[in-house]
C-alpha cells in the first residue's frame, strides 16, 4: 500500500494508506525533502522531484484520482481510528500552521 505525501496548512508530511493517517509530523518543504530522501536514499530523488510537483497542484501526491477531499473524508486520524475534520488534522498533526 502507497505512502501519499501530503500539504496542510503550508506543511508536508508522509499520509499511510494502510492506516488512513499521517505517519509524520507537518514540516516545511525543505525538512520534509531531507527526511524523505534520508528515508528512502538519494536515488529517490527524482521521483520525490515529480511527487512533490503533484503535492504542490493538488495538496497530495496521489496519481490514482484521489483528492485531498477524498484523503481527508475517509481518513483515522483521531484517537481510536476516529476521523477528523482537516482543522483538527492541522492542529494536531501540523502544530501551529503559522509557523
Amino acid at each position: 500500500m502507497p505512502r501519499y505525501i501530503v500539504k496542510l496548512a503550508d506543511k508536508y508530511l508522509e499520509w499511510s494508506t494502510v492506516v488512513d493517517a499521517p505517519v509524520t509530523i507537518g514540516m516545511t518543504k525543505e525538512a520534509f525533502q531531507a527526511y524523505y530522501l534520508s528515508l528512502y536514499g538519494s536515488k529517490a530523488k527524482p521521483e520525490l522531484e515529480e511527487r512533490m510537483e503533484r503535492v504542490d497542484k493538488a495538496g497530495l501526491s496521489a496519481r490514482n484520482g484521489w483528492t485531498l477531499e477524498d484523503l481527508i473524508l475517509s481518513n483515522r486520524a483521531g484517537p481510536h481510528e476516529t476521523r477528523m475534520t482537516e482543522e483538527e488534522i492541522i492542529e494536531t498533526w501540523c502544530g501551529d500552521a503559522k509557523s
